[in-house]
């Protein structure tokens, strides 16, 4: 059985160096609760790794702040990249079969445990230091191909065709197509409870990298929903301006209708905070119209990804 420190830059090799650098993610095996207390006094060992996420995460930040540094990444920064490989796991089509259904909601289970082991950040510089390292993660999408030959078909998620099934391509008719799936989409194709309840935990995930959440608000889905954490990030100046800033780099007509949106469906607990929510609606509304009267400023929002 692997250790701590195995499982430990598993986790860095295989989803944190990818998702901060680029690249193709290598899933572990679910971490589960382990995953709470993976990061305690653990750090990337790698040097050269480790200054290279350093930079990429500082470069992101500097997107919406003026940043030369960033903490490492704490406790909660790394329970969260490992909630990340368990949710993943649950889009694989091969975790559960005839009879083994009941491990796509259980794995579930567990990713939304993991992700309530996470307090909301500390403070604004908590936040940024989030969103630097998960900023991407809407971003992230499988490579499904599908390949067609004169006797029969065969479809491969997330894994390359064997290449005995592309030998004498033109002898044998043989149509390669791929498809590339969006993070939203992976479950497609599960049974309807389990696509249901992954959109439903990744909305959780979601929510605790609240500028995160916030950068992506026009996603097709799980729709943006306000949360403890997004409220309290807007309910401070400074979070407002970052939060502005990450919003500033969408639609504004996306912004708009999907703040409009949550807003409406805002309702329990949260009800108590329906004023910070509209007055702060009502300034980034404000704020796109005035960059659209602004000459030389008329689709700027629409041209830059969010980050």
């Amino acid at each position: 059985m692997a250790s701590d420190d195995e499982r430990f830059e598993e986790l860095v090799a295989g989803t944190v160096a990818p998702l901060v650098l680029g690249g193709k993610l290598r899933l572990a095996r679910p971490f589960g609760q382990l995953g709470t207390t993976l990061g305690e006094g653990r750090h990337i060992v790698d040097a050269d790794l480790r200054s290279r996420i350093d930079v990429a995460r500082v470069r992101r930040a500097r997107l919406i702040a003026p940043v030369d540094t960033l903490p490492d990444l704490d406790v909660h920064e790394w329970a969260l990249a490992a909630a990340l490989n368990d949710l993943l796991q649950v889009t694989n089509h091969e975790l559960g079969g005839l009879f083994t259904k009941g491990r796509y909601m259980r794995l579930l289970r567990s990713v939304f445990e993991l992700c309530g082991e996470v307090p909301a950040p500390r403070d604004v510089g908590a936040a940024l230091a989030r969103h630097a390292t998960f900023a991407r993660v809407m971003e992230l999408n499988r490579a499904d191909t599908s390949v067609r030959w004169w006797t029969g078909s065969a479809s491969f998620r997330g894994v390359p065709p064997p290449k005995r099934l592309l030998m004498w391509q033109n002898l044998r008719r043989v149509h390669v197509e791929t498809q590339r799936v969006p993070l939203h989409e992976m479950c497609d194709g599960l049974p309807p409870s389990v696509a249901e309840g992954y959109q439903s935990v990744l909305s959780v995930w979601l929510s605790r990298s609240p500028l995160t959440d916030l950068g992506s608000i026009t996603r097709a889905a799980p729709a943006f929903a306000w949360s403890p954490a997004t409220i309290a990030l807007v309910a401070v100046p400074a979070g407002r301006m970052l939060a502005f800033r990450v919003l500033a780099r969408q639609r504004g007509e996306q912004v708009s209708a999907a703040l409009e949106k949550a807003r409406a469906g805002l309702d329990g607990g949260l009800e108590a905070h329906r004023a910070v929510v509209e007055e702060f609606s009502r300034e980034i509304v404000s704020a796109f119209e005035a960059m659209r009267a602004k000459p030389g400023k008329r689709g700027a929002s629409a041209s830059s990804s969010s980050p």
